[in-house]
């Protein structure tokens, strides 16, 4: 931090990962940083937004507010303490976003209520889990945090008694869009495998390899749905999941559904699955992808086929700026982010559901009129709704 650096919001985050939920703060802390000081608190050696905060010139400090151990929480308790001494005659604004920094705040504010009078306490939930009814929640949500911002409606939905409608707000990821160069119209995942060609009706998924996004039920959806022209003459189409390993090995998708296809190629964490009498494709990819805006820039659909725990949507909101309209399960936030494309929306888990939606959209992009207006509403959508200028509301909302 410079030696003139004037704080103005608190960051505290105890998520051990790069989560959803840290990446929907850091573009939170990012967007106030440019008129404000900004000190972003997280634990060093369980997460990345030390890396994050360096990438993008953000303040950065190491707090052990993640580990349960009694010396961290008495590091991370001192100081919150000793912040709101040094800073007691200016205003400050403490972000939350996980139970125990909340936690931490809460103590402070019971314990040092005069130094809390020019301070603010603002709770993020970006998860899904209820918040039981209970005495000591009504107590910390009611009358000891100032706001309370809701990642999504159906997030406000799961707490279990009535908030004061003035401290609270329902406000979305919102992030700058991705700049674009593709000037080919193709992109390469490997050498050895085929292209992924703008030309041809391609469906992209970008998220871990874990049972809860549902890249097995898309699969058979895939290889089940029949895309024609309007001559009866099968389409060529691509399916590409993009991701990291969680709690599957994408190897092992790849070998479950061998039999399906006639062409099979692999190379080390990436794979390929043709059917040539189908004329359908399948990349498997574990491996981060740089240039991602150019992939995603090029094909001509993102699916989001969750069977949980989808709430901050970012993938989602990527592709809307990215300008591709996307099918998405039911579930979660999914439905009110991608709003404007509900007849794109299918029950999340149905895999006849999700086969009509793919053949559907294959009907809308061999209309090319009808498919360039869906990217344009895509893009005017994500532009518009998720855009960092969004935060302008929060903002007064916070202030006042």
């Amino acid at each position: 931090m410079k030696d003139n650096f004037e704080l103005k919001h608190l960051f505290l985050n105890s998520n051990p990962w790069f989560s959803a939920v840290s990446d929907y703060s850091l573009q939170l802390a990012l967007y106030l940083n440019q008129p404000d000081g900004v000190l972003y608190c997280s634990e060093v050696g369980h997460t990345a937004m030390q890396q994050k905060c360096l990438e993008n010139h953000l303040p950065f400090k190491h707090l052990p507010i993640h580990r349960q151990t009694i010396i961290s929480f008495m590091t991370s308790l001192i100081f919150i303490i000793q912040t709101l001494f040094k800073y007691k005659n200016k205003q400050i604004f403490f972000w939350t976003f996980e139970g125990r920094e909340h936690s931490f705040c809460v103590v402070t504010k019971i314990l040092f209520p005069f130094l809390w009078k020019n301070k603010k306490l603002i709770r993020v939930r970006g998860q899904a889990q209820r918040l039981k009814s209970n005495f000591f929640s009504r107590i910390i949500y009611n009358y000891l945090t100032n706001k309370i911002i809701f990642a999504a409606d159906c997030i406000k939905k799961q707490v279990g008694f009535e908030l004061n409608k003035n401290k609270t707000i329902v406000h979305y990821y919102a992030k700058d869009a991705m700049p674009q160069k593709n000037y080919e119209n193709r992109f390469y995942l490997d050498s050895s495998f085929p292209p992924i060609d703008k030309n041809k009706l391609s469906f992209l998924v970008i998220g871990r390899f874990d049972p809860v996004k549902g890249h097995d039920y898309l699969l058979e959806a895939f290889s089940k749905a029949n895309f024609k022209d309007r001559f009866n003459n099968t389409i060529e189409s691509q399916l590409i999941f993009l991701g990291y390993k969680a709690n599957i090995n994408p190897q092992n998708i790849f070998l479950k559904h061998l039999s399906k296809f006639d062409i099979q190629k692999s190379n080390v964490n990436k794979f390929f699955l043709e059917d040539s009498s189908q004329k359908k494709q399948v990349f498997i990819i574990e491996e981060k992808i740089n240039n991602i805006e150019n992939l995603i820039a090029t094909v001509s659909f993102g699916v989001i086929p969750s069977l949980g725990s989808e709430v901050i949507c970012r993938v989602g909101v990527e592709f809307l700026q990215s300008g591709i309209p996307v099918l998405s399960s039911n579930v979660g936030a999914l439905p009110e982010v991608l709003s404007v494309f509900s007849n794109l929306i299918f029950n999340s888990g149905d895999e006849e559901n999700l086969k009509q939606k793919l053949e559907y959209s294959a009907a809308i992009f061999l209309e090319k009129n009808q498919y360039i207006l869906l990217k344009d509403k895509a893009k005017l959508e994500g532009n518009n709704r998720f855009s960092s200028s969004s935060y302008n509301s929060l903002l007064n909302f916070i202030y006042n």
